[in-house]
């Protein structure tokens, strides 16, 4: 419920849909969404958008035909997409579910897009998992403390404004599209993310928005200035956030899906010991002229975004 109110309050394109799933009267679990409008005419359906999985989640005392399951759910939302106007129907699912449900979504005409993400187990023991960590990695966290810098979370108004400029030029520099202060500060106020901050001589040189929540560390939104980098301030503060997750109990830390063809990125994840973990999303265009629109569109729009931003 946090993370809907956080993105319906964030962004007005989005509306949060509630789906409860029964049978025979009886209720077994419930499916996550929203419909996005990015332009007037244009309504795509998804399960979930931004960072959470979604798909059917089922009670889990709750036995249920897998393939009876995904054929009640696909008919009922592809009628409220020829009533509604939606365009198309995209799911993302766990690494769990993909293996559920997969086959059944691509029978019902599904477009399946692989992708992975990279999870650290904890197990609790933040020792073993430094222990594990390369060398390299156990290096650059020394160098970090060696050089002063200081790893905090943060409430701070003041250090989100100044964490959130970082940002900015942190994804200008690496040609993404920015998320809003807004969401980061509703996220922050309503208890399901922490604000993780690298200082050097009282200057502010990185950090990352973490989120926190069923078990589960991920690392979301990061910074940095490059200026800065010869002082390992990133591997301070993941190694910051793993010692967190540890102390607090949560199983196992994500570390974000990472591009295929970004291989520094993924093997810098995998120094830590964090695994490769599949997950998979699926999609069904509804109407194609109308999925073609926004297509076109959706360049500029990022574009326009990202400069309001």
């Amino acid at each position: 419920m946090a993370w809907r109110n956080a993105l319906a309050t964030s962004f007005k394109q989005l509306d949060p849909v509630y789906l409860l799933i029964k049978n025979n009267n009886k209720l077994i679990g419930g499916i996550p969404a929203f419909v996005f409008q990015p332009i007037p005419g244009i309504r795509l359906w998804h399960s979930m958008p931004w960072n959470l999985f979604g798909g059917a989640h089922i009670i889990d005392s709750v036995e249920v035909d897998q393939h009876d399951l995904v054929s009640a759910i696909v008919n009922y939302i592809e009628s409220k997409a020829a009533e509604n106007g939606w365009c198309e129907l995209c799911w993302t699912l766990s690494s769990d579910d993909t293996m559920n449900y997969g086959d059944h979504l691509i029978e019902y005409g599904y477009h399946p897009e692989e992708r992975f993400t990279h999870i650290l187990n904890t197990n609790g023991d933040i020792d073993a998992l430094w222990s594990s960590y390369n060398k390299r990695v156990r290096g650059a966290v020394r160098k970090a403390q060696k050089s002063g810098v200081q790893v905090i979370d943060t409430e701070s108004d003041e250090d989100l404004t100044e964490f959130y400029k970082m940002y900015l030029m942190t994804v200008k520099r690496l040609g993404g599209t920015p998320k809003p202060r807004t969401l980061m500060k509703m996220l922050l106020q309503e208890g399901i993310a922490k604000l993780a901050i690298a200082s050097y001589e009282g200057r502010i040189i990185a950090g990352l928005l973490y989120l926190y929540y069923n078990h589960t560390v991920t690392l979301w939104c990061e910074a940095s200035l490059p200026e800065y980098l010869q002082y390992r301030p990133n591997n301070a503060i993941f190694h910051h956030i793993i010692t967190w997750a540890c102390k607090e109990g949560y199983e196992r830390v994500d570390f974000g899906a990472s591009p295929p063809e970004n291989e520094g990125l993924i093997a810098h994840k995998e120094q830590y010991r964090a695994k490769k973990t599949d997950f998979c999303s699926y999609t069904k265009i509804v109407s194609p002229f109308k999925r073609s629109l926004w297509t076109r569109s959706e360049s500029i729009l990022r574009k326009i975004y990202t400069w309001l931003q």
